[in-house]
């Protein structure tokens, strides 16, 4: 008698992926077209926070200024078409200052796409410009890896990776091997400016010495969290 292949839900394999690649928590908006995605993040709550946004733009800015500040990869999602559009801005953001951004993207059954079913709609062009990386998920089994290798690529250029993911495949069991892809990959952390305190104390004088100032999150605050 053969033993039988220990199966693992595909949208939980994906999410054991981020675990793996040291994602702690990822902002979103809920929608319906997500629903697979937000089972499994139910199911791995105790490793992987969900932060609820009101609106995907705010979740792509805060995965962005995660990703400038800490130097790790930020994770965003929306929902399809509607929620997909909204990402933009915030992973625009991403591009111009070349920080590592994974927006994982709904998208109606995969049985109920080309049919002009509700809220069905062809994503990948509208991330072209946008993206390193840019794919549709084909299958349930390759979900996990689509996903692992968007996130090598975000991490070795420097910009957004995106993954379109039909609703239904995230609910199907897959063999529970296909979520450690990258384990033989070292992912380089980025080499951080450095400031002593006396340096970030005369920025600060004459930052407080202007009549008005302001500030913006971008990649030279890299490492300075507590600073800031």
């Amino acid at each position: 008698m053969t033993e039988s292949t220990a199966t693992i839900k595909a949208s939980v394999a994906m999410l054991k992926v981020l675990e793996d690649w040291n994602v702690d928590h990822v902002y979103g908006l809920v929608g319906g077209s997500f629903n697979s995605t937000m089972d499994a993040l139910d199911d791995e709550q105790a490793n992987l926070k969900y932060i609820q946004v009101r609106h995907e733009q705010v979740g792509a800015l805060a995965a962005s200024t995660d990703a400038k500040i800490t130097g790790k990869i930020g994770v965003c999602f929306g929902s399809a078409v509607p929620g997909a559009v909204n990402l933009l801005n915030g992973l625009y953001d991403a591009k111009e200052d070349h920080v590592p951004v994974l927006a994982l993207v709904g998208q109606v059954a995969h049985q109920n796409m080309n049919y002009d079913y509700f809220q069905e709609f062809d994503e990948d062009p509208m991330f072209t410009d946008v993206s390193v990386y840019d794919r549709t998920v084909t299958t349930p089994e390759s979900l996990p890896y689509v996903v692992d290798k968007a996130i090598r690529h975000a991490y070795k250029e420097h910009g957004v990776a995106v993954v379109i993911i039909p609703n239904d495949f995230g609910y199907v069991q897959i063999p529970d091997e296909h979520y450690a892809f990258h384990q033989a990959f070292d992912a380089k952390a980025p080499c951080l400016p450095t400031a002593t305190d006396d340096e970030v104390d005369h920025v600060l004088e004459m930052i407080t010495a202007c009549f008005s100032y302001w500030s913006r999150n971008s990649w030279g605050q890299q490492g300075d969290y507590g600073i800031i």
